[in-house]
């Protein structure tokens, strides 16, 4: 009988296990970058952020509330939010950023790196 995921990790030394992590943390950003629809090579934030007017778009993970999805959270996508008579509004954009927000993201990313230098 094949082993079971936690009869494999249980096998696994600390340093095997950290090895591993370090993977999964670089497959993960990877793939957040690839449905972002970004170069891989660029060193994105973490979290996706980008400004028009009074409006923000953001890149976010989704959870859909049904209780046997085993692929939560789903995304990432890119929402917008704004104020409307005091109260805060979104609305779902999809998984890639009009062409104004993203120039906009772009000139503040190119800006704050250009700062911490």
């Amino acid at each position: 009988m094949p082993k079971t995921k936690q009869e494999i990790l249980q096998d696994l030394s600390e340093k095997q296990l950290a090895e591993l992590n370090a993977i999964d943390e670089r497959l993960n950003a990877a793939l957040l970058d690839r449905r972002a629809g970004r170069d891989v090579e660029t060193d994105a934030p973490a979290r996706m952020e980008a400004q028009i007017g009074s409006i923000t778009f953001r890149f976010e993970t989704v959870r859909c509330g049904k209780e046997n999805c085993s692929r939560c959270p789903h995304g990432p996508y890119w929402y917008a939010y704004w104020k409307e008579n005091g109260r805060t509004r979104s609305r779902y954009i999809g998984r890639t950023l009009p062409s104004a927000a993203r120039q906009s993201y772009e000139a503040k990313r190119a800006k704050r790196l250009t700062k911490d230098e």
